[in-house]
């Protein structure tokens, strides 16, 4: 095999691997889901708009796993009953605070949409080329 094309498939691999799809870089950082809103200002400093709601999720089991995925989720969720076919039954209930940011980091790169719930950074979604 030709040296050189060996050389230039490691090189890219290795650019493949170092970042990942669904990371964002500022100032050379690179940002990545699980990481606090207050680390990401730090690095990318403030988004361009923001937008925060608030929403319920229920659980019937309020031993399950994915129901708490935060350790403060503890502090913010709330017994609740609910009927299923004529028994009662209860289940958990906690409140989601979810923030929208948008960042525009002008018309040379792409415009990023980061989606925190209670101030970690879960989703990050990119949009096309910024003005």
């Amino acid at each position: 095999m030709n040296p050189k094309l060996t050389i230039l498939s490691v090189l890219l691999i290795t650019t493949l691997i170092a970042s990942p799809a669904s990371a964002l870089r500022c100032d050379g950082k690179v940002i990545v889901r699980g990481m606090t809103s207050s680390e990401i200002i730090k690095n990318c400093g403030e988004p361009t708009w923001v937008d925060e709601r608030q929403e319920e999720r229920f659980s019937r089991n309020c031993r399950d796993p994915f129901f708490w995925t935060d350790p403060d989720d503890y502090e913010r969720y709330e017994e609740h009953y609910y009927i299923y076919r004529g028994k009662r039954y209860t289940g958990c209930k906690k409140i989601v605070t979810i923030q929208e940011w948008f960042y525009n980091f002008g018309s040379s790169r792409l415009t990023q949409t980061l989606i925190f719930e209670n101030s970690r950074l879960v989703h990050i979604r990119q949009g096309g080329y910024g003005y």
